[in-house]
């Protein structure tokens, strides 16, 4: 498989060439950022998942007097309950590890995890959500404090957009959840959230 990562940092408008570079990053992008992959076929370059995540500076968030729940209210009304549920929760709250919880730290909340139906049934579902952290890691240089994710079936449509998967018996999601919580995700409360801190 070929790993090709993608994120919103990879794409920003210059439209000045006197004015500072950071000056160009204005707004909730200074804070939040867009990123993911794809994972392609090394023979065919066939598309075989995809994944992609929405991730908040922690310390950045913090340190400005933001608020991340706010920020997430920006983007849309999943992130925002997503944001909402996470911050409030014991598992996000807990002390973090000295040895894990390298500055600057990230939450994500995860939009997407899709694999191919040519491709399901082979482990990489489970494989993705194990070694997340590290994959993010190495793309994007992000220390990720806690995961968050609203499990919820999902296939492309033929305008390249994403729609809700037939999924009238719940076996498609019971799958989901089964692979969260197999790979230690929990969850939030009483909502369909769940969530991991990488940091404890």
């Amino acid at each position: 498989m070929i790993l090709k990562a993608f994120s919103s940092r990879h794409r920003v408008y210059i439209d000045d060439n006197v004015l500072k570079f950071t000056n160009m990053i204005y707004g909730e992008y200074v804070f939040v950022f867009n990123g993911g992959f794809d994972l392609h076929d090394d023979d065919t370059d066939e598309k075989i998942a995809t994944v992609s995540g929405i991730f908040f500076d922690e310390y950045k968030i913090l340190n400005e007097g933001e608020d991340i729940v706010e920020l997430a209210d920006i983007i849309d009304v999943d992130v925002y309950r997503a944001m909402l549920d996470l911050s409030k929760s014991k598992l996000h709250n807990q002390d973090l590890d000295e040895n894990k919880a390298w500055l600057p730290l990230f939450s994500c909340y995860i939009e997407r995890i899709y694999i191919y139906p040519k491709f399901r049934s082979r482990g990489l579902g489970r494989y993705i959500f194990e070694n997340l952290e590290q994959i993010f890691l190495h793309c994007f240089n992000t220390y990720i404090h806690s995961f968050v994710i609203y499990p919820k079936p999902q296939q492309p449509d033929e305008k390249n957009g994403w729609i809700n998967s037939p999924d009238a018996d719940g076996s498609i999601l019971k799958r989901m959840i089964d692979i969260l919580k197999k790979t230690g995700y929990k969850k939030i409360g009483k909502s369909r959230f769940y969530a991991i801190n990488c940091a404890i």
